[in-house]
């Protein structure tokens, strides 16, 4: 994307790469179950877990994204981008997720943002916005994939703060 900002956030998730995959990747639809910025989500084409496949993200009951799976390499990496809806700002936004084993039972989710505002001098202003948005959302992950709950916009806040008591590689469970 020329002219675009990007940032990275890592979080170690102390599941498999296998299981976190099919969180993140196979049941793409259904990132309502971590997502703590959204009020629901639900795929809408394609075949899922597959490459061109798509999903709609509820942020509330007037705002929305539409999600389509761009690239993937087998359990390590994916690459999504946001093919319509009516997000403020959003010119284009690309997240691409790359996930490592450290262990059998820990995995380092790399996600890495590249995106264009409209007007594209409010980049600045919401590359901060954006970078909290898909932290929350790798917490999230962690957390549902860690203990198995549901994570929502009513239930984040503790979890958000638990995670800034937890050790580098510790467990939510």
């Amino acid at each position: 994307m020329e002219n675009s900002k990007s940032f990275n956030i890592t979080v170690v998730v102390n599941e498999s790469r296998e299981k976190i995959w099919d969180t993140l990747y196979t049941r793409f639809g259904e990132t309502f179950l971590f997502n703590p910025n959204i009020d629901g989500s639900h795929f809408v084409t394609g075949s899922t877990g597959e490459v061109g496949c798509e999903r709609v993200c509820n942020m509330d009951s007037k705002t929305f994204v539409r999600e389509k799976i761009v690239k993937a390499n087998n359990q390590k990496s994916f690459t999504v981008d946001i093919v319509g809806g009516n997000m403020p700002m959003v010119k284009e936004l690309k997240v691409s997720f790359e996930l490592s084993s450290l262990k059998s039972n820990q995995t380092k989710v790399d996600l890495l943002a590249e995106f264009k505002t409209k007007p594209a001098f409010m980049a600045g202003l919401a590359k901060g916005m954006f970078r909290k948005k898909l932290a929350d959302v790798l917490i999230g992950l962690k957390y549902h994939v860690e203990t198995g709950r549901t994570v929502s916009k009513k239930t984040y806040k503790p979890i958000a703060k638990q995670y800034k008591k937890l050790e580098l590689n510790q467990s939510f469970s």
